[in-house]
């Protein structure tokens, strides 16, 4: 923080947010509904402000019914790179590790 903002050097931090990010394989935004569960996810690093802006929005569409209008809603869920992905996520703390080593070397 004090790297990008130095003028915060004699700053209180009171608060921090640390969590999983919800990514897509497209890193896109995802809307709609499947079998009657109505969906928000796939933020990609966004999920504050656009997890409150959608959440209105999903709810609104669920009392007018035209929740396949939201422009989200229209962009089809994609797989995984090379088809490696079944349901099963294996692959996820593999995932983890390697931005791990990312967020080392930045």
């Amino acid at each position: 923080m004090i790297a990008v903002y130095p003028q915060l050097k004699n700053s209180k931090v009171e608060f921090m947010w640390g969590g999983t990010l919800d990514f897509a394989f497209d890193q896109m935004t995802h809307v709609g509904e499947d079998d009657g569960i109505f969906y928000a996810l796939g933020y990609a690093g966004h999920g504050v402000a656009m997890a409150s802006h959608l959440g209105k929005t999903v709810a609104q569409a669920m009392i007018a019914g035209n929740i396949h209008e939201n422009p989200f809603a229209k962009i089809k869920f994609p797989n995984a790179p090379l088809n490696l992905y079944n349901g099963n996520t294996w692959f996820l703390p593999f995932a983890g590790a390697w931005h791990k080593i990312l967020d080392w070397i930045e």
